[in-house]
């Protein structure tokens, strides 16, 4: 028992002296904010003082193994070195809340490269157009939707206010009578349509929101394909409803028709998924 006292002591004399290391199970990466800063020097205290070991200069990420008194204890180049942490952005480990698909650019129309599931953790770089986010996954650069990470409070506060989309949709369609249905994947468009076969939609005009893309990476990640007992596709529909024809056109014709019956819009949908966990 004796013995085992001493062990103790010793041990309390050595923590003291070392930097204080972030306790929390997520990693964190720091990059530099070129806003602030397009060099900065790297030192191998937490002070300044004659010990500058080396520079940065572009936005490569740094594992952060440390912060204490305004300095990021950083991994650099396999060296222990210190930053402040005034000049860098730093990125915490966000988790995966649903299945979400990850993209090689920052839209649905981009390549499909892998399907992320509940709990798969990636690496958020910056914010990216359309509320994706460019992510760093097992050394992949690609982008996944927002709505389906778990972004720490420091990331969300980096979102920018206004953003501008460049690209605008339309199109007029006066039936739906067969397959040449021409759609797209984002909310941010306008259409006229003289007609429907219910007459009780005659009044929809879309959503101006991404209130529809919400809704279909929280069914199915985005998958056309995604299946779950009756239901399947990208807005999980019922296989009665798509009538054996399960086309992304067919899909996205219905859906829109499901919603307009129901609904009025797709943002009155994503209203009741909020309110309910389904549409």
């Amino acid at each position: 028992m004796k013995n085992l006292k001493k062990y103790i002591i010793a041990v309390a004399l050595v923590v003291p002296a070392v930097l204080s290391v972030n306790n929390e199970s997520n990693a964190s990466s720091a990059i530099l904010n070129s806003n602030r800063a397009t060099a900065v020097n790297v030192r191998s205290e937490a002070k300044e003082a004659n010990n500058i070991i080396g520079q940065i200069t572009d936005k490569s990420e740094y594992e952060v193994t440390g912060e204490e008194n305004g300095w990021l204890q950083i991994d650099f180049n396999g060296e222990t070195g210190y930053v402040g942490a005034y000049w860098f952005n730093v990125n915490e480990d966000a988790k995966v809340t649903s299945a979400a698909s990850l993209r090689s650019e920052a839209t649905m129309n981009s390549n499909l490269l892998d399907v992320l599931q509940v709990g798969d953790v990636v690496m958020p770089i910056e914010w990216a157009a359309n509320d994706y986010v460019k992510v760093d996954y097992n050394g992949q650069v690609a982008y996944v939707y927002s709505e389906n990470l778990a972004l720490s409070d420091s990331f969300l506060a980096l979102k920018p206010v206004h953003k501008t989309y460049t690209t605008s949709y339309s199109y007029s369609e006066p039936s739906y009578s067969n397959n040449s249905y021409s759609y797209n994947d984002y909310s941010d468009y306008s259409y006229s349509e003289p007609s429907y076969s219910n007459s009780s939609s005659q009044g929809y005009t879309g959503s101006s929101s991404n209130a529809k893309e919400i809704i279909a990476q929280r069914e199915s990640g985005g998958s056309y394909t995604a299946t779950n007992g009756q239901y399947y596709g990208r807005y999980q529909l019922s296989s009665s409803y798509l009538n054996g024809d399960y086309s992304p056109e067919n899909q996205e014709r219905v859906a829109d028709e499901y919603v307009s019956n129901r609904y009025g819009s797709w943002d009155a949908a994503l209203d009741f998924w909020n309110a309910n966990g389904w549409y």
